[in-house]
């Protein structure tokens, strides 16, 4: 191990400590939905959480197509693959694992726990400048880079110029040397050559040595059936029976020949197996026979080698493997490739006047169809991109990629390396390949020219390399054999490196770090890299010096603070003492006292007087050290005071001026109090001192700082790189999509090239909020899309809910896709979470509310999530569209209104103001009569009766309308707090407008109507009625 490796665990380790120690909290992390975390917030500051359910509209899911590339252990495998047909929610393979992004910034390998298949048409077609393109539903979150560090961006939300984030090293599945070609290839038609201790150990039947209806005929003769009866079970014509019979020949030698099914039938090991067999032939349908070849049982880089070289140049067809190439180095690699590996010699030959090396052997090409994926023809093609070489070794991995860029690559004159391949999958792979090297790669397509010398133009897909530090490092790692070419790549490796090749937007936790810890930007970031998009490498070289100082400065202002407290006492003693020496200073007045203090001193006993009668005040020091005389107290060390608190400021890196700022102190001040001699009055001073320092320390310490830390510590972690955004393309076609439910991480690995991609609940931010370290112990994630039915509800959730929980009031339950749940279950729920209301909260998540039966939405505060566009255009459409829907109801309002003053109203019957009247409870309730046209007669009758009294109208019998019915809203349906641009307002008369809500019902009051009381005041805005006869079914019509 390096130094430099030995080194970075220890300052890595530094700053976990403080990220760790003072981690943010994780529900202010969340953003766009700041309503719902505030509410959220509240609940946990209150210590009063309820059940939750968060809801989504359709579509929440955040999915990506079919054809996506995940890196799972099992290799670079299509999305669709794993997924398989489900529709809906369903189970992963339990041995299937993605990678994933940890918080830590490093990658590792999870178990997914559900897998989700839906068909939709709003996608989103993302390009970056790489040339990664992936599919996306809108709501699905890439990692984006941004100045405020790593966060979490939907699709819809992406931009031209967002940094993507890519791993820079991606982890490859754990590496495994063995070819499992016993298990991939065909089991009828391959046959296995065996020694003959084994034959005889295990009684190979004679009739293993056959395939087909042979092997059929073979069986029956050895059961002692007759050709007849042989003809009938195989179907076969008794001459082809009569001659099979014939071919079959019985010696006494055991049989060494057998099919691979009847081989894996047997219990043996494959170490085992390994030294028995000698060798594998494949036998066609027609009957014919491949020659023996020896079959390799590891993956060695010999091997990987020859697969490289024939996947980048090699024509397979049938039994025939054909490497073309113009370069006799590489013909002469193919041809020692397929000697060491197989033992066979190709055959030299020239079409159109290329050379090239063909091996013709049907069980050669069966092995290299059956294992490594860049060969997989027809249907297997949706299996998987790359499995075998992606859990290769990694010098296998090394000499694969060794051999397709001396093959297909060459170095440009621009100093990138180029490799150009027809097969998007191939290309595809090199770069998890590249990844899991450390060497970023992008991707195009274009025209290209075949080198196999047919001149035929296709459609290509190219594959770079570039960058200074990107050649270094595949120079290093990779290289080429073809001495033209390395020596291509080695010039363009010694290069100056190009600092904005490669870039990253300026952070600002920089600035946050440097102003709050006191460090100088300049002694850690160049002053040459780019303000706003430096180099990535050369700035995050800079950010990581940056955070072993800030590390370092963090672990100084702790022990300040420890410092701190340790003079503590002797400050307030220090503070106390010009009380104590007004109080004590008495004692020197006798004669003798003064004798004795002088002889100890050295001070003149009129000048001892001259203290003890207040006509002199000593020094701070000679006070102290006269007081210890006096009293016999232990002299006080000031001068330890001043050292400590001068060294403090020192080691904090703040100067005289900022700790006086805020106090009623100067700089110059602070530097003669704690560097010269003292006056009595002055030790006051101390203390002011003493508190501002610990309050600059403290704040050296808070949590912004260190999420500044935690946030940069990321970046520098070196597993990411980072892509442009190109175009962000909405796309309308029906396809089908996929996504992967990950657990804690929330995240996975795919596209074309290997990008991060993530899904998120703020469920494990509740619990980190209510647990802090302990939340694991008290959190429980469940997904009822795994097991839908009672048994999730009765057994899981029970028992976590009966366990014990180690102190805390209540522990939490979070049980995404709820709507999954059958009815039964969503029941059981229902009386579960009333069983343990005492001592468990859930926490529940869905996609589609109504699909929540109403008892759990009762017993839930409920979020729905609308997804809340972050730009400020978003808002402002929003906005606008709830304008435009007011004025249509203020104007639908205006026109019933017209209707009403034109006379339409009066021929169905008369007035509101009519209807009112009639209405139930609408009478004055003195029991006097009414008119004909319904209004009280008599004393009482307002003024508004006179002015009815011009209108004549005919009687109705209709039903009354209920009370109320003539109250006019203008405005949305809930309406602002304040009562703005609602007014509830009567039927004009005569052009003359009437009061607002609340003075129109006290009219109607003093007309000796009654009114219900649900006409709240202006102030309180409309909602729901809470008393008399205005009932709700009539709101919710009104309200719709």
């Amino acid at each position: 191990m390096s130094e430099a490796d030995a080194d970075e665990p220890a300052s890595a380790r530094g700053r976990e400590v403080w990220i760790e120690k003072y981690r943010p909290e994780t529900l202010a992390d969340i953003k766009g939905h700041e309503n719902i975390t505030e509410r959220l917030q509240s609940y946990i500051d209150r210590d009063d959480l309820p059940h939750l359910m968060f809801a989504g509209p359709a579509g929440t899911g955040k999915c990506v197509t079919g054809e996506t590339p995940v890196l799972t252990n099992h290799g670079v495998k299509r999305m669709e693959s794993i997924a398989g047909d489900v529709d809906g929610f369903g189970d992963v393979p339990p041995d299937t694992e993605v990678a994933t992004f940890t918080e830590g910034g490093n990658f590792e390998y999870t178990n997914p726990s559900a897998v989700f298949g839906k068909q939709t048409t709003d996608l989103r077609r993302i390009e970056t400048r790489d040339g990664g393109e992936m599919t996306v539903t809108p709501e699905h979150k890439l990692l984006v880079a941004s100045a405020d560090g790593l966060e979490w961006i939907r699709a819809a939300e992406l931009s031209a110029g967002d940094r993507i984030a890519r791993p820079l090293d991606a982890p490859m599945p754990n590496s495994g040397t063995e070819l499992n070609w016993l298990t991939a290839m065909d089991g009828d038609r391959t046959l296995v050559h065996v020694t003959t201790s084994f034959a005889r150990e295990n009684g190979i039947p004679d009739a293993e040595q056959y395939t087909g209806n042979r092997k059929r005929v073979a069986t029956g003769i050895s059961r002692g059936d007759t050709v007849l009866e042989l003809a009938e079970e195989t179907g076969l014509a008794k001459k082809t029976v009569q001659q099979y019979r014939r071919e079959t020949v019985s010696v006494d030698q055991p049989n060494t020949v057998c099919s691979l099914s009847y081989l894996r039938g047997l219990d043996v090991g494959r170490e085992r197996l390994e030294q028995a067999i000698t060798g594998i032939q494949y036998e066609s349908e027609n009957g014919q026979r491949s020659d023996i070849i020896e079959p390799a049982w590891k993956l060695t880089p010999a091997l990987a080698r020859f697969v490289g070289l024939a996947v980048s140049e090699a024509r397979i067809e049938g039994a025939r493997v054909k490497f073309y190439n113009t370069d006799e180095n590489l013909l002469t690699a193919f041809e020692n490739a397929a000697e060491s590996v197989f033992g066979m010699v190709p055959e030299a030959g020239k079409q159109r006047d290329v050379p090239y090396r063909e091996l013709r052997n049907r069980a050669l090409t069966h092995l290299l169809e059956s294992c490594f994926a860049p060969f997989h023809t027809g249907d297997e093609q949706g299996d998987a991109i790359g499995t075998t070489l992606v859990r290769a070794p990694t010098e296998s991995r090394r000499a694969f990629l060794q051999a397709m860029f001396d093959a297909e690559a060459h170095v440009s004159p621009i100093g990138e390396i180029e490799l150009t391949q027809k097969s998007e999958r191939t290309v595809t792979l090199l770069s998890y390949l590249l990844a899991g090297e450390g060497i970023p790669s992008r991707r195009t397509t274009a025209k290209k020219t075949a080198s196999n010398g047919t001149g035929i133009e296709r459609e290509y897909h190219t594959l770079y390399v570039s960058g200074v530090p990107h050649l270094q490092r595949f120079e290093e790692k990779i290289g080429f054999r073809i001495e033209e070419k390395a020596e291509q790549l080695a010039e363009n490796a010694a290069r100056t490196s190009n600092p904005n090749h490669d870039t990253i937007p300026a952070q600002h936790a920089v600035d946050t770090l440097c102003n709050r810890l006191n460090l100088d930007k300049k002694d850690h970031i160049s002053p040459e890299t780019n303000p706003e998009t430096p180099g990535r490498e050369r700035y995050l070289d800079g950010v990581d010096t940056l955070l072993g100082a800030a590390t370092e400065r963090l672990d100084t202002a702790q022990a300040a603070l420890e410092r701190l407290a340790a003079l503590r006492t002797d400050i307030q003693a220090a503070v106390g003492t010009p009380t104590q020496w007004v109080r004590e200073r008495g004692k020197l007045k006798p004669l003798e006292t003064r004798r004795e203090v002088s002889a100890d001193t050295g001070v003149r006993s009129d000048r001892l007087l001259e203290y003890a009668d207040g006509r002199r005040t000593p020094n701070a020091d000679r006070a102290v050290e006269l007081l210890s005389r006096v009293d016999g107290t232990e002299s006080r060390e000031l001068e330890q005071i001043r050292s400590e608190l001068d060294g403090i400021i020192h080691t904090l890196g703040i100067s005289y001026e900022q700790v006086a700022n805020g106090t009623e102190m100067r700089g110059n001040g602070i530097n003669s109090l704690l560097s010269e001699g003292n006056d009595l009055s002055s030790l006051t001073r101390f203390e002011t001192v003493s508190e501002r320092l610990k309050t600059l320390a403290t704040e050296m310490c808070s949590r912004e700082t260190v999420a500044a830390l935690g946030s940069l510590h990321r970046l520098t972690a070196g597993t990411l790189y980072f892509d442009t955004v190109g175009e962000v393309e909405a796309v309308s076609e029906p396809q089908r999509v996929y996504d992967l439910t990950v657990p804690e991480t929330r995240n996975y690995v795919a596209g074309n090239v290997p990008t991060v991609m993530h899904n998120t609940t703020a469920a494990t931010a509740i619990a980190r909020e209510l647990y802090g370290d302990d939340w694991r112990e008290n959190f429980l994630e469940l997904n009822a899309s795994d097991q839908r039915g009672i048994d999730v509800v009765r057994d899981r959730i029970k028992s976590f809910a009966r366990s014990s929980f180690g102190g805390y009031d209540y522990r939490v339950i979070f049980l995404d896709e709820a709507d999954a749940l059958t009815s039964d279950a969503q029941s059981a729920l229902r009386r579960t979470m009333e069983q343990f209301s005492n001592n468990t909260r859930f926490i529940l998540s869905c996609n589609y509310s109504s699909q929540i039966i109403d008892p759990i939405q009762s017993r839930c505060a409920v979020f729905r999530d609308r997804h809340r566009g972050r730009h400020r255009n978003h808002r402002r459409r929003r906005r606008r569209a709830r304008l435009r829907r007011r004025r249509r109801y203020a104007q639908s309002n205006q026109r019933a209104a017209g209707r009403r003053r034109h006379g339409r109203h009066r021929r169905r019957g008369g007035r509101l103001r009519h209807h009112l009247d009639r209405a139930p409870g609408g009478n004055r309730g003195d029991g006097r009569t009414r008119t004909r046209r319904g209004f009280p007669t008599g004393a009482g009758e307002t003024r508004h009766a006179a002015h009815r009294g011009r209108h004549r109208r005919r009687r109705h019998h209709r039903p009354a309308p209920p009370v109320g019915v003539g109250l006019r809203f203008a405005g949305p349906r809930d309406g602002p707090a304040d009562g703005r641009n609602r007014r509830g307002r009567l039927p004009h008369h005569g052009g003359r407008k009437r009061a607002g809500a609340t003075g129109g019902a006290a009219r109607v009051a003093r007309a000796g109507r009654r009114v219900t009381d649900s006409i709240r005041s202006r102030s309180e805005g409309f909602t729901e009625p809470t008393s008399g006869r205005l009932g709700c079914g009539f709101w919710s019509r009104f309200c719709q």
